[in-house]
This record gives C-alpha cells, structure tokens and sequence, in this order.
C-alpha cells in the first residue's frame, strides 16, 4: 500500500465538515439511542482514521527505505553513474564517478561532463552527445577521463533515458544517465597482449631472418649475392632505408664498395670514388663493434661526408670481422626512428654471418687456387713419367758402336737418346782399362800398390 492510495488532509476535512452537517448539532435534540449511533459513529470514525494513519507512516517508512536503498544503489555502485541534461550538464553524480575524477560526487554538479576528459575525447564526447541524447540505445563509448593528480582512467560509457517527470509548465526536457565503468586494467592487459604478440611478431621474423641468412651462407656460391641478400635482411628488420656493403682494401686504408642501395633518395656521390677508413666507419673498424649515430647530421662526423651526399638522419655501421680484424662493413642510414639496441644486435649477427660468408668465399678461392696447382703439379709428373716410361721399353742398340735407333729410324748417340728422353745429362770421362788399352803411354791412373 502506498501514500497515493489515501485520501489527502484537505479530502478528510471536508468529508468530516460533511458528516458533521448531516448530524443534529444540539445533543438535547437526540434521543439516547441517537447519541449512542453517534458517538459508535465517531468512534469508528476515530479508529479508521488512527488506521490509516498507521499505514500512512508504514508506507512512508517503506518509501524512505526504497529511497534510501535506490540511493545506496547509485551512490555506492562499483560503476560511475551521472545523470546529464539536455545541454550535458552534470546534476546527479554518483561517489564511484567522483572517485574516479579525482572529486567529491558533489563538486561534479553543474559543470559539464565533457570537462573531465582529455582534451580528444572530450570534442568526441561533444560531437556526439545530441545523438547519445536522442537515440542512446545500442551506443557507447571508450574515453580517457582526466583524473585529479591519478593517472589517467579508461572509462567504458553507456547511455540510456533518464525518466522525468514534466514540469509545472507541462515541459518535460530529456535526460541521460550515464554508466561509466573503469576498464584501465582491462586496457593495460589488452596493451601487454598486444605488445607481446607484436614483440613475438618480430621475433618470429628476426629469427626467420637470421635463418634466411644462414641459409644463404650454407648455400653461398657467390659472396656478393650472400652479401646482398644479408644485407636486404638487415635492413628489413631495422627499417633501414638505405646502406652499403664494402669490403677493406688490401693496404687497409680504403673502403672497396661491393654495392650500395640509395633507398630512392637522391645521391650524386661518384660510386668510384674512394671511401676511406675515417670518420665514424673507423670507430666500427677500429674497435670491432657495431657503431652508430641517431643525429648523423647535427654529429661531428657529417664533415666526412662528400658534397652530393644522400642526407643521413641516422647511421650505423656493423662490422665485418674476421679473427679478431675487422676487413669490411655494413652500412645502414635513415630508418624511420632511431636504431636501438635491438637493432644492434641484429646489425652485429647479420655481420657476423656476411664475415663467415667472406671467409668461406676466400677460403674457397685459397682452395680452387691449391686445386689448380696441384692439378699442375699432377699434369708435369704425368708428363715426366710418361718421358720416363719411353725408356723402359726395349731398345735397338748397335752390338758394336753402340748408337740407339729411335722412333722415327734415325741412330743416336747412346748420349744424345737419353738425354732427350730424360733429365739426365752426361759427363764423359775414360776408365782405367780403356786407359790402358788407348793410352797405354799415359799414366792416367796410378798404379795400385
């Protein structure tokens, strides 16, 4: 039962004014049985009224609880309520919302809501409120709210129609309550989420790129195309825009270009020219490590740079080291951002894996050129021991002046054969018994005792 359900104090006054007239006034005009229907009259009447009244209180003390706890309801809910006019101006906010804002509920009243967020969502939230107001079933919205000395809140609002009741005018103006609920911890996890998987995204292609280029030293078969391709791995994963790959000379003075990648920028530097060993590139020969400079341009290295230079917004250079010296470098310039650590640590692996491509193709030429002399030295021995072979075979020699009969019918010299069929050279000289014999008057060889 509700108050609405009694009659108002003005209705009971003159429906008792009412029963009063229809009554004789003067008791000496009723019999005794007329003043006893009056009096029981009365006192029903009395006892009606007590009745109602009781119910009156009940239903007040129920409306009071039913109020308060509507009241308990909106002021300590875990989410933000605000009621808002027609112009988006404040009337009712709850304690969660002032909590969130930094402020008690009560100084959030009459100022616009729009006010608490930062500046961006706040001309969003503008933009978009008469719709909100008009038509705010199925619409929501994702805002920063701009806290009081907290840090910034990710707040989730929902709108619907905030009942009124028309004005004594007969004008009822539109509300619209708003339910703004904290979801700051669910945009951070939605953040680490995304920055892990986007951190697992380059980890997954810097691994698949470090495998292309291991691959391609496995299957290297020409150090400049091994080169290049490392190299177009090394700046994809960077973000480099341009680069180089140069090799030192062998006075170790000069930089011997094997190729260079402008990235579309302008460059009227003479590839030809000489590139030596200075500036920050020798920080990378001399101390054997990746080196690199995020304002190139505004560093005391740019006055190495020759006129017509491609303008370097950043540079870094990796090198390429063999046995402890460095004999070439890899050069990388403008990536969109400044290289970090990570970016070295790609740079000095990709170096590396161009070093043992180097070595490998040098070591490959040290070895083609062992192969080709010892297939020369096979070649003359070949060649010497079929020579030698022309001797092992039967001979025609002369009974009596010795001579030899070669291939082609003609009589040599014993002498004269072998030596054209072998290294041997001869040194004539007479033996003691033809000495005897032909020279029997010298005394060529001393008699023996």
């Amino acid at each position: 039962m509700t108050g609405k359900n009694f009659p108002s104090a003005d209705a009971l006054r003159a429906r008792a004014e009412n029963i009063a007239k229809s009554k004789p006034r003067q008791p000496e005009s009723m019999n005794p049985e007329q003043m006893r229907d009056l009096l029981e009259e009365f006192q029903i009447h009395e006892i009606e009224l007590e009745l109602q009244n009781e119910e009156l209180r009940r239903s007040h003390i129920k409306e009071e609880e039913t109020r308060q706890h509507y009241f308990n309801l909106f002021h300590h809910a875990p989410v933000g309520y605000a009621v808002l006019d027609s112009a988006g101006i404040i009337k009712q906010a709850n304690a969660a919302l002032g909590k969130m804002i930094g402020k008690e509920s009560a100084e959030l009243h009459h100022k616009a809501f729009a006010d608490f967020l930062r500046p961006e969502d706040s001309h969003v939230f503008r933009s978009r409120f008469k719709s909100l107001l008009n038509y705010p079933d199925g619409k929501s919205l994702e805002v920063q709210i701009a806290s009081k000395g907290l840090s910034t809140i990710h707040a989730s609002i929902h709108a619907v129609p905030h009942p009124r009741k028309a004005s004594k005018e007969g004008n009822a103006t539109k509300e619209l309550l708003l339910s703004i609920t904290d979801i700051t911890v669910q945009k951070k996890a939605e953040a680490q989420l995304q920055e892990a998987l986007d951190s697992s995204r380059q980890q997954s292609q810097e691994i698949s790129g470090l495998l292309k280029g291991a691959r391609a030293v496995l299957e290297q078969k020409d150090f400049a195309q091994t080169a290049r391709l490392i190299f177009d791995v090394c700046r994809e994963l960077t973000g480099a825009a341009s680069g180089y790959v140069a090799l030192l000379s062998d006075d170790g003075e000069e930089n011997e270009l094997l190729f260079l990648e402008a990235g579309g920028l302008p460059c009227t530097v003479d590839p030809k020219l000489p590139m030596p060993v200075r500036g920050l590139r020798a920080e990378a020969y001399h101390l054997n490590k990746v080196a690199y400079d995020n304002d190139f341009m505004e560093s005391q290295w740019v006055k190495y740079m020759p006129p017509g230079h491609v303008v370097l917004n950043n540079v870094l250079f990796a090198p390429l080291v063999i046995k402890g010296v460095t004999v070439g470098i890899i050069g990388l310039a403008n990536k969109d951002g400044d290289f970090n650590e990570n970016d070295i640590k790609l740079a000095a692996g990709l170096g590396e894996l161009t070093a043992i491509a180097l070595e490998n193709s040098r070591n490959l030429e040290k070895r083609q050129e062992a192969e080709k002399a010892r297939e020369r030295t096979i070649q003359e021995l070949e060649t010497a021991l079929s020579e030698v072979k022309k001797l092992s075979g039967l001979l025609p020699i002369c009974a009596h002046c010795k001579k030899i009969r070669d291939d082609q019918g003609y009589w040599k010299q014993l002498e004269a054969y072998i030596t054209s069929h072998s290294e041997v050279w001869f040194s004539h000289s007479v033996c003691p018994t033809c000495a005897k014999i032909h020279y029997p008057d010298i005394d060529i060889y001393e008699e023996e005792p």
